[in-house]
């Protein structure tokens, strides 16, 4: 064998005095395979591998395989500085690794309102085994529409859907973090929605806006406290030129308590509330959602709802090879998660 040749799985069995097929087995395992090696053989087989310094080829793998080992991850969201929560990657990357599979990671174009327009080259070229999106805004519903369409195994995190989705139960998660604030004695507690210039209303975002709302309110009534939401308009979600409008101040000081919809948006009411010479929490308490970045690195320890995004992440990946192993047409139960009470320093 010359230096410059690639290894391959016959010179692995030869080394080995093995048969291609159970060096096949031993490095990239079947479940359904009839080949039982011993994990001694297993061993001394991937030892073989590394002396030879074996490189799988992936696009030979995939013809005799008819799999690409390869996952998407959509993060289905524009704009420059919209983050996801770091652990559902991590979650699914943690996943993938122990599959064997790569992630190729795909996004939208910052400033897209037309699904139809943009939609991703995968949906077409179909060179990914399955599907993990990421939602969050109000596409989801574009985005649903035509991976349904597609025939591709997708898994919805963070998009609530009876089948084949993994999210959170926005107004359980809303219920007990207003029933915190009115715990702590707070009387006039408000909602704040966020509405980004030229962007869909509330009742078209995503589903946790409206879930959110819906926590909110069930635990104000149950409480016989008045309910109270207002909607922040802004030019976009964060930025370093982003400012709070007066008009929404003034709505928002007619509160002692406010239930921001994301830890994004406690931060700007923080940052207002300062700028005007109001303390946090003495004048003015602020509780949140996600439980990530912006939480972790704000001016205070928020309060906030944590999102257990890893978990979530890896639930996904797991769903997803059960989809690509069962068949694109297979229907799993939808898996909810109840995130954590954080209690900062904003209440």
């Amino acid at each position: 064998m010359t230096p410059s040749r690639r290894s391959t799985i016959k010179d692995i069995a030869k080394a080995a005095g093995l048969s291609t097929a159970a060096v096949s087995q031993a490095l990239r395992p079947h479940p359904k395979s009839n080949i039982k090696l011993q994990q001694e053989t297993i061993e001394r087989i991937k030892r073989v591998a590394a002396e030879l310094n074996y490189q799988p080829h992936a696009g030979a793998r995939s013809i005799r395989s008819n799999s690409f080992d390869t996952i998407g991850y959509f993060a289905a969201k524009t704009g420059l500085f919209i983050n996801s929560p770091a652990g559902y990657l991590a979650g699914v990357h943690d996943v993938a690794e122990g599959e064997g599979s790569r992630i190729t990671l795909i996004r939208l174009p910052v400033d897209i309102a037309d699904i139809s327009k943009a939609m991703p080259g995968v949906f077409s070229e179909r060179n990914l085994d399955v599907l993990v999106i990421e939602s969050y805004s109000e596409l989801a519903r574009q985005i649903y529409e035509r991976t349904q369409a597609s025939q591709l195994p997708v898994i919805f995190l963070n998009d609530r859907h009876e089948e084949n989705s993994v999210y959170v139960d926005d107004e359980w998660a809303a219920s007990e973090l207003t029933g915190h604030l009115i715990e702590k004695g707070y009387k006039r507690i408000g909602f704040l929605h966020r509405l980004v210039e030229g962007g869909a209303p509330v009742k078209l975002m995503h589903h946790s806006a409206v879930d959110r709302e819906n926590g909110y309110r069930k635990a104000m009534k149950k409480a016989k406290l008045p309910v109270s939401c207002h909607t922040v308009t802004l030019k976009a979600i964060v930025g370093f030129d982003v400012e709070m409008a007066q008009s929404d101040w003034d709505a928002i000081s007619q509160f002692d308590a406010v239930v921001a919809y994301d830890d994004d948006l406690a931060n700007l009411v923080g940052r207002a509330a300062y700028d005007r010479g109001v303390r946090v929490p003495d004048k003015l308490a602020i509780a949140s959602f996600n439980g990530d970045y912006a939480s972790l690195c704000a001016w205070q320890r928020l309060t906030t709802m944590q999102i257990p995004a890893y978990a979530m992440g890896k639930k996904a990946a797991e769903m997803a090879f059960e989809l690509f192993k069962s068949g694109p047409e297979t229907k799993l139960p939808s898996v909810a998660y109840k995130p954590t009470l954080l209690i900062g320093q904003t209440t």
